[in-house]
């Protein structure tokens, strides 16, 4: 009878053994697919992670873009603000010779009515 309950005894610690080999193998398997699924996941992201960057980099060009011809538009307006108070300094300056030539002819006419009432 030994013999036959160590033959049961064996058996049974086979079935067990096999049934921990089966639920390490179906453990394992699960841990592969959710490791492959974080792992697609992770990769998703950074597709999306680059499409964004991307997108944000494109953005930014064209946010340069727009401040570079903002830049320009300042800079001439600058330069048409420039050459306008030029011109208007000019115009005043020559309106100041004019009126210091007047002056200078209007003194000189009254040096000679001066000299001529001596």
């Amino acid at each position: 009878m030994e013999r036959r309950e160590r033959g049961l005894m064996k058996r049974l610690n086979t079935t067990i053994k096999s049934f921990y080999d089966e639920q390490l193998k179906r453990d394992e398997e699960v841990l592969s697919f959710l490791e492959k699924r974080e792992e697609r996941r992770e990769a998703n992201m950074l597709k999306k992670a680059e499409g964004f960057r991307y997108i944000y980099k494109e953005q930014f060009k064209e946010f340069g873009k727009i401040m570079v011809k903002r830049d320009k538009e300042i800079e001439r307006d600058n330069n048409y603000r420039q050459k306008l108070w030029i011109d208007s300094l000019d115009h005043v300056n020559s309106n100041v010779v004019t009126m210091h030539s007047m002056l200078t002819e209007i003194e000189s006419s009254l040096n000679t009515l001066g000299a001529r009432q001596d």
